[in-house]
């Protein structure tokens, strides 16, 4: 799929999809997203941590599983989710270390190296969602066309999708 048919979109509170023209992110490290989250892990993303030395009770908060909404490529129902192991008391990723550096970047959670964005599959169209809720503040909605960078993040969010970068 090339990038002209990824569109980004805002879901407002009645989770309508509203097609945002132009955007600009640019992540600043600021660690906000590891903080105060409960990060959904899924069973690969649980494969792929443990195939790089972390075991699951490192990883996950209980062995229970969430169901949550499907937001990603299949097309319908619900996807199982583990809950990414926090620490106590200051309720922050378990993977955040002390230097405000994340300790599984290398092979971390889908949902992490998608924040704030995540990926919606409509019939044949894939919508790069941005949430208002939770939205990062290093995201501005709606800037001008010079300085929107949509295209730069509708083809970093394919090459995390689909593993290989996207080209006109």
């Amino acid at each position: 799929m090339d990038i002209s048919g990824t569109i980004i979109a805002s879901v407002n509170e009645f989770e309508e999809i509203n097609v945002v023209k132009h955007i600009f992110f640019e992540c600043t490290c600021c660690t906000k997203c590891c903080q105060l989250n409960n990060i959904p892990v899924t069973e690969p993303d649980i494969r792929l941590m443990q195939d790089n030395g972390i075991e699951i009770d490192q990883m996950i908060e209980t062995m229970s599983p969430v169901l949550i909404a499907n937001k990603n490529l299949e097309r319908n129902g619900l996807i199982k989710a583990y809950i990414l192991r926090q620490k106590p008391f200051v309720r922050e990723c378990a993977f955040l270390e002390e230097n405000r550096l994340c300790k599984v970047h290398d092979f971390k959670p889908l949902t992490c190296q998608l924040y704030p964005f995540s990926v919606k599959r409509n019939e044949d169209k894939l919508y790069v969602i941005v949430h208002p809720k939770n939205i990062c503040e290093h995201i501005e909605i709606d800037v001008d066309e010079s300085k929107s960078n949509t295209s730069e993040i509708a083809e970093n969010l394919l090459s995390i999708l689909f593993g290989e970068k996207q080209t006109d």
